[in-house]
C-alpha cells in the first residue's frame, strides 16, 4: 500500500513536472520564408518588354529579383507579351500553383480580370491605376499626378519657344491623368505656353516614337517629357540631336542617353513599388484594392539635375515640390 502510494506520489510529481515545462516555453514565432529558408511562396511576372530594356520591364524585373531573395520565393518571367497576347501566360501561371501573379501593364486589365475570376484562390496584381474586383485582383500605381504636374512645371521653366510636349505609350487612365496633370502644371507657370500630348499606341516600336518627337520638333517644340519604354528611348535619343531641344526622360536616371539635353528624369522606383505587393501579399492585406504610393514613400523622386537648371529655378522647383507633397497644390484627378 505504501509503495503503491509512492508511485502515485512520483507520477503525479513527473506528470505536474511536464505540465509546468510545456505551460512555460514561449509560443513559437512563425517566420517568413525568407528566414527558413523555403520557397513555399511563388511569384510570376507577366510584362510587356524585355528584362533588359532599360526601363520598364527591366525595371519590373528588378522588383521580381527583390522578392525572390526578400522572402526566398520561387520566381518566373515572362517578358515582351502583347497585351492581347497576355491571358494564356497569365491562366499558366495559375494552374501552374503560383501564389502571386504580377501583370505589369495597364493593357493586361481584361485579361487579368478573366483569369483572376477563374482562379480565385489565385492573388492578382495588376501595375497600373485600377480599383480592383475586391477579391483577388488588386494594384499597384503611383501617384501618377504628382510627376505629370512636376514635369509640366519642368518643361515650363525651361522651354525657350513655348512650346512643350509630353509623349507616352498608351492613352491608360493613369497616363491621361499624367497628361492632365502635365497641362496643369506647365498652364500654372506659364499660361501662354502651348502643350501638345501624344499618346504612341506602342511601348516597344522605337521608331515611331522618333517619327512622333521629330514631327513635334519641326513644329518649334522644345522641351519633352517622355514615358513611352523602349519607345521613348528611341524617340529621346532622335529628338536630341537637334540643338536646343531638352527632355525630361522617365522611370530610370536617361542623363546618359543625351547628356547636356536631359534636364532630368523621373525616378520611379518600381522594383520598390513591386516589393511593396508582395510584403502586402505576405502580410495577409491584399484586398483586391489599389494601392498607390509616391513621393511622400519614396516610391518617386528626380534624378540630379546636373547644371541643367539656374540655381533660382532648382530652389523654385524644389519648393513647388514640397507643396505638392504636403497637398497644398491640387492634383487631384480631373473630372471627364
Amino acid at each position: 500500500m505504501r509503495l503503491h502510494s509512492r508511485i502515485l506520489s512520483s507520477l503525479l510529481a513527473i506528470a505536474t513536472l511536464v505540465i509546468t515545462v510545456s505551460c512555460s516555453s514561449p509560443n513559437p514565432t512563425p517566420s517568413n520564408s525568407a528566414s527558413t529558408g523555403s520557397n513555399n511562396f511563388k511569384v510570376a511576372m507577366v510584362t510587356t518588354g524585355d528584362k533588359t530594356d532599360g526601363s520598364w520591364s527591366q525595371s519590373g524585373y528588378e522588383g521580381l529579383k527583390l522578392i525572390e531573395k526578400e522572402y526566398n520565393a520561387k520566381v518566373d518571367f515572362s517578358g515582351s507579351i502583347p497585351d492581347q497576347a497576355s491571358e494564356a501566360p497569365l491562366r499558366e501561371y495559375a494552374k501552374a500553383g503560383y501564389d502571386f501573379i504580377i501583370a505589369q501593364s495597364g493593357g493586361y486589365i481584361e485579361s487579368a480580370e478573366k483569369v483572376a475570376n477563374e482562379f480565385p484562390r489565385t492573388k492578382f496584381a495588376l501595375v497600373t491605376t485600377y480599383s480592383g474586383n475586391n477579391r483577388n485582383l488588386g494594384a499597384v500605381a503611383f501617384r501618377s499626378g504628382e510627376a505629370g504636374y512636376l514635369t509640366g512645371v519642368l518643361a515650363a521653366m525651361t522651354t525657350k519657344t513655348n512650346k512643350v510636349a509630353y509623349i507616352v505609350g498608351y492613352d491608360y487612365p493613369v497616363y491621361k491623368e499624367e497628361a492632365a496633370l502635365f497641362r496643369r502644371g506647365v498652364k500654372a507657370t506659364n499660361p501662354n505656353i502651348e502643350v501638345s500630348t501624344e499618346f504612341l499606341k506602342t511601348w516597344t516600336d522605337g521608331e515611331k516614337g522618333k517619327k512622333v518627337a521629330l514631327a513635334l520638333a519641326d513644329k518649334g517644340y522644345d522641351c519633352f517629357a517622355i514615358n513611352a519604354d523602349e519607345a521613348g528611348v528611341g524617340a529621346l535619343k532622335a529628338v536630341t540631336q537637334r540643338e536646343g531641344i531638352r527632355v525630361i526622360g522617365w522611370t530610370t536616371d536617361q542623363h546618359e542617353l543625351a547628356p547636356g539635353h536631359v534636364i532630368t528624369s523621373v525616378l520611379q522606383d518600381m522594383p520598390k513599388l513591386i516589393l511593396n505587393a508582395a510584403d502586402l501579399m505576405q502580410q495577409g492585406q491584399w484586398e483586391g484594392k489599389l494601392y498607390k504610393f509616391g513621393l511622400k514613400e519614396g516610391i518617386y523622386n528626380f534624378a540630379p539635375f546636373r547644371g541643367s537648371l539656374t540655381a533660382d529655378q532648382e530652389a523654385k522647383f524644389l519648393a513647388i515640390k514640397d507643396k505638392v507633397m504636403a497637398g497644398e497644390i491640387d492634383i487631384s484627378v480631373p473630372q471627364t
